[in-house]
């Protein structure tokens, strides 16, 4: 598993995400968001460069390529954002479930445990809401 620093480019320093900052990888093996390595890159006739900001390796590739067809996905990233993701959802849906529960639970019962009181106008997603 990839320490979170690894899950970011260290050009922009934001996340790589599978939509617009796409971890690829240069012929040097080291990884950059495609925003960026499009900024980096240089069109020299027939062919495109990009001078890897840590090494300074260049990385040739056609001018008729785009960048993300011409480099790889680094897929051990690629696989790490999918795993985040999911366990972001796993935890909303078991927050959420925890919630809904509660709040049936003090209906039935008619009173509300000490628990249930402190956290009853603790807002969720930016809305207030009282559970009894």
């Amino acid at each position: 598993m990839l320490v979170d620093e690894e899950l970011e480019c260290v050009v922009c320093c934001y996340e790589y995400s599978r939509s617009d900052r796409v971890p690829r990888v240069l012929h040097c093996s080291h990884t950059f968001c495609a925003p960026c390595l499009e900024k980096l890159s240089k069109n020299d006739g027939i062919v495109r460069t990009v001078s890897c900001p840590l090494c300074r390796w260049v990385t040739c590739t056609r001018s008729s390529l785009t960048l993300p067809g011409a480099l790889w996905v680094n897929t051990e990233i690629w696989d790490q954002i999918a795993q985040n993701q999911q366990m972001s959802e796993d935890l909303n849906n078991t927050q959420t479930q925890f919630i809904n529960t509660s709040h049936l639970d003090c209906r039935r019962s008619g009173f509300m445990s000490a628990f249930q009181k402190m956290f009853s106008c603790v807002p969720l997603h930016g809305q207030v809401q009282d559970f009894c």
